[in-house]
Order: C-alpha cells, then sequence, then structure tokens
C-alpha cells in the first residue's frame, strides 16, 4: 500500500531553494578515484553528496540554487499553472523529502493497523 502525504504546504520555501541530483554510484566514485576526492571536487563548486545508497548504486547530490520562480515571500509564481514542473506538484513524495525540512508542512503518518492516524 502506498503511503500517503498528508498536510499542506506552509510555504517555507526550503523545497525550491536547492536541487537535488542522483547519480550513478560505482561509475563516478571510480571517475573520481575515491568518495572522498569526489566530495572534495564537487564541493569546490558548491554540490554536496548528502547521500549513499550502495545497494541502488545511488549517490544524491544537493546544491543551493534557489527556483527563479520562487518570490521573496517565499511563493511560487507557477504554483498554479501548466508551467509548475511535474516534481513539483509531487513533492513531497516521501518522508525522507522532509526530514531536513522541520517547517515543512506536509508529513507522512505511520500506520497502525490497517489504518492511518
Amino acid at each position: 500500500m502506498e503511503i500517503q502525504r498528508t498536510g499542506e504546504c506552509h510555504s517555507c520555501g526550503e523545497c525550491c531553494k536547492t536541487v537535488n541530483m542522483t547519480v550513478v554510484r560505482d561509475i563516478t566514485i571510480q571517475q573520481h578515484g575515491s568518495l572522498k576526492e569526489l566530495e572534495l571536487y564537487l564541493s569546490y563548486r558548491g554540490i554536496r553528496v548528502v547521500g549513499s545508497d550502495e545497494k541502488r548504486n545511488q549517490l544524491y547530490y544537493s546544491m543551493d540554487v534557489p527556483c527563479s520562480e520562487l518570490t521573496s515571500d517565499n511563493q511560487c509564481r507557477v504554483h498554479d499553472s501548466p508551467r509548475k514542473p511535474f516534481i513539483c506538484h509531487r513533492f513531497p513524495s516521501s518522508k525522507e523529502d522532509i526530514e531536513d525540512i522541520p517547517e515543512c508542512g506536509y508529513g507522512f503518518p505511520a500506520r497502525r493497523g490497517a489504518n492511518w492516524q
């Protein structure tokens, strides 16, 4: 059963201030010689390695690049328009997406038995 998102956007803007990327772990580390060297290289460009999943062979990057459609009061200029990207409509799609954003108004309640709380 799919976990359902609850809550609503509180316009904290945190989801719109970073770009997150997923790359192939083993190839990327091989290209740089080690994870430590990769992290050093990326740090010079303002990119952080924020996670690693060996089982899925993925590395997760994050960089501080605010969305050009985010206003100074954390509103989205394209929120109710067809120009809003699909990934923005879906965000957050898991509790991991917001675990470092305590201000986020969305949540993923824990299941108890067959009922959602």
